[in-house]
């Protein structure tokens, strides 16, 4: 975490251009339609330099977005109605042609698999499914000579953890544009345009909105990258909606405080459950025993906010029983609650995969990721591990 992102989090994105009025509580602007006394006025706003209607741009929007550019770094952000719409705005802004190849994490969260399956499959684009972690990785895409590289700072589920300095310097050589998903560790617990990525994407859905309660997505990168991407959500209306923005925004305020107790959390958790034999491993990139342990410490705040395991003996069946008897964690498809979110991974994150591409990214049925929330640490522990019990009986 940045020593500057308490106070970037709680002042960013508060001041709209060409207003004396600061408010401490942004207001939420509905209007999806402004109108000018004067003539030359509206011509300029519908050039984009004022709010003329609300699928251009929004106050509420451009506050986010001016406060996630902040968090993350960034000279220019773009925030859209999902993390889906944010990642497919990345895809269609490189412009891909038949016979392209486009190299994604075979770990990965299973409908981004899905849509840049679907996307290239349309455009006769190649895609390839790597291990980001895996040693042969930067060679692989050297090979390759992709136009695009997609890596998550954070594998979801399986909470693998790559080098992204390798990733970029590997994209770097062949003129790939590097794209980073770090929605997991959020712009507290890793930079990702920092290490060398192009984009960093964000689902503010999860941690920076962290109530659960709006959907969103963001991608942040240089204003040069960025000006494409901004005028294709114009005429796509892939726009975030003002009272979204407004959630997104406020929830943003405590993003450093928030995250620095759900990593000291998980690692909690993860320690404890570590211990129990009811497990048959626990993942968590702040254990030793984890493959990806150093990079973590290098790259990330602390562990992350994510813990994962595999109940001891435990097919689908059990795993379902065993979310059935949580009583503090939730049995959730989502994270970046301020409540612990738990789901099994291959009914849910890896849904979208076939049984084949669950094997190979070591998916299997027993294993159960958990987004680490704000309750008592040993309350969340006491309560998985009960849950467990249960549903491992016979």
């Amino acid at each position: 975490m940045s020593s500057k992102q308490k106070t970037v989090a709680v002042h960013a994105g508060t001041r709209l251009a060409g207003s004396k009025a600061v408010p401490v509580s942004p207001p939420i602007y509905p209007a999806a339609v402004n109108w000018f006394d004067s003539s030359d006025d509206l011509d300029s706003a519908l050039d984009g330099k004022d709010y003329a209607y609300a699928r251009i741009s929004a106050p509420n929007t451009t506050l986010l977005e001016e406060a996630v550019a902040a968090l993350e770094g960034a000279e220019a952000c773009v925030a859209y109605a999902s993390g889906m719409a944010a990642l497919r705005s990345v895809f269609e802004a490189q412009g891909f042609r038949a016979g392209d190849t486009l190299v994604m994490p075979a770990d990965g969260y299973g409908v981004t698999r899905a849509l840049y399956k679907s996307l290239c499959a349309t455009l006769g684009v190649e895609l390839h499914a790597l291990l980001m972690t895996d040693p042969e990785v930067a060679g692989r895409i050297r090979e390759l000579k992709p136009r695009m590289v997609l890596a998550e700072s954070i594998s979801n589920p399986l909470l693998r953890v790559p080098d992204l300095r390798v990733l970029a310097r590997a994209c770097q050589d062949v003129g790939a544009t590097f794209v980073v998903d770090g929605t997991f560790p959020s712009p507290v617990g890793q930079r990702a345009l920092a290490l060398g990525a192009d984009y960093a994407v964000q689902s503010t859905s999860k941690w920076l909105n962290g109530h659960s309660d709006a959907l969103g997505g963001t991608v942040s990168a240089s204003v040069a990258r960025m000006a494409p991407l901004r005028a294709a959500r114009v005429l796509a209306g892939d726009v975030l909606g003002p009272f979204e923005a407004w959630l997104t925004l406020r929830g943003l305020r405590t993003l450093p405080v928030r995250m620095k107790a759900h990593v000291e959390h998980a690692a909690h958790v993860a320690r404890r459950l570590a211990e129990s034999p009811l497990l048959e491993r626990v993942v968590y990139p702040g254990l030793s025993s984890h493959p990806d342990h150093a990079t973590a410490r290098e790259l990330l705040l602390g562990g992350g906010p994510m813990v994962a395991f595999e109940i001891k003996g435990a097919g689908r069946p059990e795993s379902m029983r065993f979310l059935e008897a949580l009583k503090v964690g939730r049995p959730g498809p989502s994270l970046g609650d301020v409540c612990t979110l738990v789901m099994h991974a291959a009914s849910a994150s890896a849904r979208r995969f076939t049984p084949e591409e669950r094997e190979a990214a070591g998916i299997r049925e027993n294993l159960i990721r958990v987004s680490v929330g704000l309750e008592d640490p040993d309350d969340i522990v006491e309560d998985l591990l009960a849950a467990v019990a249960q549903g491992v009986r016979r």
